[in-house]
């Protein structure tokens, strides 16, 4: 059984008198520098000169250059996007580490695939939430926190466990639980959860809105009834606390339940354990990384392609014109791509 760290299994007391430097104030970067500040914890920005740079200003932090946070940070949270890891690891931050500083990633992407390599004398931790930055920031406000993924991969001072526990609480994650999880396995499961399931379901949508305005029935109710109303994601999230199959079994009508039962059999028919294989493949084998690397230099061609094509689409029209006259409050945060 995996180990699972709470609130008593961390002391914010190690990480007292430590500067945390957070280099990226973006959905992740904004959520975690609040709730560490909130905690008492000695916080210090680094982000480039851009929108994200101007909420820091907003939110009371005097942003730096990423050069002078490595200089300065005992902790450093690196918090940009993957691909980007590696060239601004190289140039800005890591000829400005000391012995003994501690670097720690919120996915292991960069490290699992060695897009950067740590010095030997360097802790370096992951501490990965497993939601993104809005709910991260609301839970910690309300009392609670939101799960989060943790490991060691490299302890130099002996103190790397004390170190990412206590930012852990800092954050509110150890409340619900701080569970011990592999890097290669957080790693591996966030991007098969990103390339199979995410645009299985996305897909689905899209297709069953399509053939449902085909067959007459007209396009608001149907995508209310599909998503938009927000059923189906509260039944995910009670999912979260009693299981998928028990959400359904404790919550749906029977009607519902006699429903999933007569497609449940036929449902992805089509040998979907080839496609996630294929994807396992992928990320496994590190084909991934390269074409994401390829993506990403070339400003994200395929990426801009597809949203492109979605949001020209009748589901992406009928959609804001339920927003005008459907009001469910805020949107949340979505993931980082």
């Amino acid at each position: 059984m995996q180990h699972v760290f709470y609130d008593q299994d961390a002391d914010l007391k190690s990480i007292q008198g430590v500067k945390v430097g957070i280099v990226g104030y973006g959905i992740q970067g904004r959520a975690q520098a609040l709730n560490l500040r909130d905690s008492g914890v000695d916080v210090l920005i680094a982000n480039r000169d851009d929108s994200y740079r101007s909420t820091a200003a907003q939110d009371g932090f005097s942003v730096q250059s990423i050069e002078q946070v490595a200089k300065l940070a005992d902790v450093l949270l690196l918090l940009i996007p993957d691909q980007a890891h590696q060239q601004v690891y190289k140039s800005q931050i890591e000829p400005h580490l000391r012995p003994g500083r501690a670097l720690v990633v919120a996915h292991g992407y960069s490290l699992h695939y060695k897009e950067i390599k740590p010095r030997s004398d360097m802790d370096v931790m992951l501490l990965a939430p497993r939601m993104p930055g809005r709910p991260i920031r609301d839970y910690y406000l309300r009392g609670s926190g939101v799960p989060a993924f943790v490991d060691v991969v490299q302890d130099a001072t002996g103190n790397a466990w004390k170190t990412v526990l206590a930012l852990a609480k800092g954050m509110g994650f150890t409340r619900p639980g701080a569970l011990q999880v592999a890097i290669a396995h957080e790693t591996e499961l966030d991007l098969f959860v990103e390339q199979f399931l995410v645009p299985t379901v996305v897909k689905s949508i899209q297709i069953s809105f399509e053939e449902l305005v085909s067959a007459g029935y007209p396009p608001l109710p149907a995508l209310m009834e599909l998503y938009a109303s927000g059923e189906l994601g509260e039944v995910l999230l009670l999912a979260a606390q009693v299981g998928i199959f028990q959400a359904f079994q404790q919550n749906a009508s029977p009607t519902c339940q006699f429903g999933i039962a007569t497609s449940y059999p036929q449902v992805l028919g089509s040998d979907p354990r080839s496609l996630i294989h294929d994807v396992i493949d992928r990320v496994q084998s590190g084909g991934f990384v390269k074409s994401l690397q390829r993506e990403g230099d070339a400003d994200y061609p395929l990426t801009k392609k597809l949203w492109a094509q979605l949001n020209s689409t009748v589901l992406s029209q009928t959609q804001e014109e339920m927003r005008k006259i459907i009001h469910l409050g805020e949107p949340p945060d979505v993931p980082a791509p």
